[in-house]
């Protein structure tokens, strides 16, 4: 058996044929667990992580997997420190319209992971998990509470949903990004987070260093950024700067596939490991004190009450029941 913390940074052969532990020598995947490990788990720790990523073209230096394997990169870290389960992976993800046509590239539509999504999520519950955390990494942060919400609504879903993203936890950093201003000491962005660039390039340099291509990365990771309106008016990824008027995926953007057809935006050129260890760690260290607030308010099996039972409601009910005449 082996305790590890950087996910899927060893052969695929051992991510699937040994067990991946937490701090406690308790399997840290759903996946790997036995039913009986299954109903301790939910016992002792009902909180799920489930990963949605993607597979998409991120230049020819950086994995097609790397929203995916970030993410799980870093559940995988937050449930060795407590306790939590990993699910598997969601590996295909939806795309906006400019991301269509790329090599690589693998779009699912909307509706498509939206009742996907809220299928796993139902089915977790089922098997015990009653906080669930939709824990994205790809740009589709728009479409996930749509699944939380069909979850609840539709599928009659008894758990607390949570959708997040894990640039989210880390906001304050990604502001400094061109501003000279350091993220920890010695340590600047030096271009805005938008994709398979110096931000995402460097996060995944840190979690999976044996999947970039560093010296192609470093001599052929320039493009900049083309814009149909001047940022000014419209976020970057991760919506980082909540006083511009349109969020990213509210406008059309130039397709990838004529405007960027390496795959990448802005400069990659300029990740480093470090920059990606400190946001990384930072992500981490957020959400476990999140997680631990978590368990400590809401034990296992217990949650608060996120649902309506529509038997309840009073235009479902007759204003009386009468013996059938047939």
């Amino acid at each position: 058996m082996i305790n590890r913390v950087k996910a899927l940074s060893k052969p695929l052969s051992e991510r699937w044929g040994k067990p991946v532990l937490n701090k406690w020598g308790k399997k840290i995947y759903l996946d790997q667990m036995t039913m009986k490990e299954l109903e301790e788990r939910v016992k002792e720790n009902d909180i799920v992580f489930l990963p949605v990523g993607s597979t998409e073209a991120h230049g020819p230096f950086e994995p097609l997997g790397e929203d995916t394997i970030i993410g799980v990169s870093i559940a995988e870290r937050v449930c060795y420190e407590t306790g939590c389960t990993v699910a598997l992976p969601i590996a295909y993800g939806s795309h906006p319209s400019h991301h269509y046509g790329m090599p690589g590239t693998i779009p699912v539509r909307a509706t498509t992971l939206i009742e996907y999504v809220a299928d796993v999520i139902k089915w977790l519950s089922n098997a015990g998990f009653k906080k669930i955390i939709v824990w994205n990494s790809h740009g589709q942060e728009y479409v996930l509470p749509i699944a939380k919400d069909i979850a609840i609504i539709e599928k009659e879903v008894h758990a607390l949903i949570l959708v997040t993203s894990w640039w989210k936890w880390i906001q304050d950093l990604l502001r400094k990004a061109g501003t000279g201003e350091e993220i920890a000491p010695g340590v600047k962005l030096e271009t805005p987070f938008v994709h398979a660039d110096e931000v995402e390039a460097s996060v995944t340099w840190y979690v999976a260093p044996d999947l970039i291509d560093e010296e192609l990365l470093k001599k052929e990771g320039e493009w900049g950024v083309v814009r149909v309106i001047p940022g000014k008016w419209v976020n970057a990824a991760g919506n980082v700067f909540p006083d511009k008027p349109f969020n990213w995926y509210d406008v059309s953007h130039l397709p990838e596939f004529y405007y960027y057809k390496k795959g990448f935006v802005g400069w990659p050129k300029l990740a480093d490991p470090k920059k990606g260890e400190v946001l990384v760690n930072k992500v981490i260290e957020r959400v476990i004190e999140f997680v631990n607030w978590l368990k400590e308010n809401y034990p296992p099996g217990t949650v608060p009450r996120t649902w309506i039972n529509y038997e309840d409601l009073f235009y479902n009910k007759p204003k009386e029941y009468v013996e059938p005449k047939g």
